[in-house]
């Protein structure tokens, strides 16, 4: 590279150093539209960049005026894998007593191979729209940054290559190490959160067995979260250990090996070595333990029986209290059996059997004894014609409305069950009836 290419490249990091520092304290207001790229981590711009290292990009147009267009196609930067943390937004900004507008947007780029990471030359255009509402078009790019690229850096004396801003490692045992016994089966949970970094960048973490303990079970649980600062990957791994010795024995470490760019070396997050010496067995405990798994297990039996019981006891107990609303005495019922009462006579008793028609099943006028005759059986038609012979003969025979008056009670309280029998019927009837041929001719 010529002095020229040098000098250009080394002032454009500075400038892009401080205006990211700028930026990411205060986002000033200009006067008029500007573009601002601001590469960070700092160590990039200082020191360059490692190949699966990641490198934050953020595009940031900031105006005095609100935006009316804008024009804006992220040009491909090749050798490296893209990720947008957030795609573009347009935003408010305040600034003592100025208001500003934003169009924001931020990319974590993680270089592939070494040597050169080129960011081309982005463009944006658009408009904006001044205080007196006049359309001003901009026209904005900013020249090609170069970014060195560095490669494996062999003093990292690991198999797995991983480049992180931090690591953080913590760990939860249960029981607590002071109260492992012989025979028992414990569990270590690890917790990893690393910055920089993506789920599937994450070296596999081992748990090594020895003598004293033996591995017996593992499973794990990741994700990657996107945020303004890049990525972070969380992953919680979990061991059960079977403590098979009595003897005092060391639980092996576990380490995560990374580079760490900002400080231009090796890092590593270490969980040490513990010092465990486990309890005697206590044949009383491990009783406990059974008993109390049984009653579980037995507790749980009842209460699947208990619930498969009352299924159909609750769907009898409904049926029933359905069964009871619908043969309960109406309002209806009610004032007929009290109209019909003793001495009440032929013609005040056919007169509150047409009422009670015209309450109970809405039959009125010429209709009124005729539909009630085909809504009664033949054992209820009887008192029914007796009434009419009572009123209509002229012979005026002696009658007991009251009798007739409780068979068209008895006769209303039936119908309605069987129309209730009928409605709950109905689906089952619909579900296994063959279904209709339809005859095309």
């Amino acid at each position: 590279m010529s002095a020229r290419p040098l000098i250009l490249t080394m002032l454009t990091t500075v400038l892009l150093t401080l205006t990211g520092a700028a930026v990411a304290q205060q986002v000033a207001i200009p006067v008029t539209p500007q573009l601002r790229i601001i590469i960070e981590p700092n160590h990039v711009l200082r020191n360059g960049a490692y190949v699966q290292g990641q490198v934050l990009l953020r595009i940031l147009l900031v105006s005095p005026h609100p935006f009316s267009a804008i024009n804006f196609a992220m040009p491909e930067i090749a050798g490296a894998r893209v990720i947008t943390l957030f795609a573009p937004k347009t935003r408010t900004i305040h600034l003592y007593d100025k208001i500003g507008y934003a169009y924001d947007t931020r990319l974590a780029l993680f270089p592939e191979q070494s040597g050169t990471l080129i960011i081309p030359e982005i463009t944006i255009t658009g408009e904006v729209a001044n205080e007196v509402g006049e359309r001003e078009p901009f026209d904005l790019s900013n020249p090609t940054v170069e970014i060195p690229v560095h490669p494996i850096n062999p003093a990292l004396e690991d198999s797995w290559w991983m480049v992180a801003d931090e690591v953080e490692i913590s760990e939860d045992w249960t029981p607590e190490p002071e109260q492992f016994r012989v025979g028992d089966t414990v569990r270590r949970h690890v917790s990893l959160v690393a910055h920089g970094v993506s789920i599937e960048q994450l070296p596999h973490i081992e748990q090594y067995a020895n003598q004293g303990y033996a591995v017996v079970g593992a499973w794990q649980d990741g994700k990657t979260d996107l945020t303004k600062n890049g990525l972070v990957a969380r992953l919680e791994q979990t061991w059960d250990l079977r403590i098979q010795s009595g003897d005092a024995m060391y639980i092996s470490p576990i380490e995560i090996h990374y580079w760490d760019p900002d400080a231009d070396q090796p890092g590593v997050a270490r969980l040490p070595s513990k010092r465990v010496e486990p309890l005697a067995r206590d044949p009383e405990a491990v009783r406990r333990t059974l008993v109390e798994a049984a009653m579980t297990a037995h507790q749980a039996r009842r209460l699947g029986a208990l619930v498969l019981f009352s299924i159909p006891m609750g769907a009898c107990l409904l049926l029933l209290a359905m069964a009871l609303y619908t043969a309960r005495l109406s309002r209806a019922d009610r004032c007929l059996l009290t109209e019909c009462g003793a001495d009440a006579g032929a013609v005040n008793g056919l007169a509150a059997v047409l009422s009670w028609s015209e309450a109970s099943f809405g039959l009125r006028g010429a209709r009124a004894l005729s539909g009630l005759r085909e809504r009664l059986g033949s054992r209820e038609r009887d008192p029914l014609e007796r009434l009419e012979k009572a009123v209509f003969g002229g012979a005026n025979p002696p009658i007991d409305t009251r009798a007739v008056a409780r068979v068209m009670v008895s006769a209303a309280r039936s119908e309605r069950l069987r129309a209730l029998r009928r409605r709950l019927m109905t689906p089952f009837s619909t579900l296994f009836q063959a279904p209709r041929l339809r005859l095309k001719y």
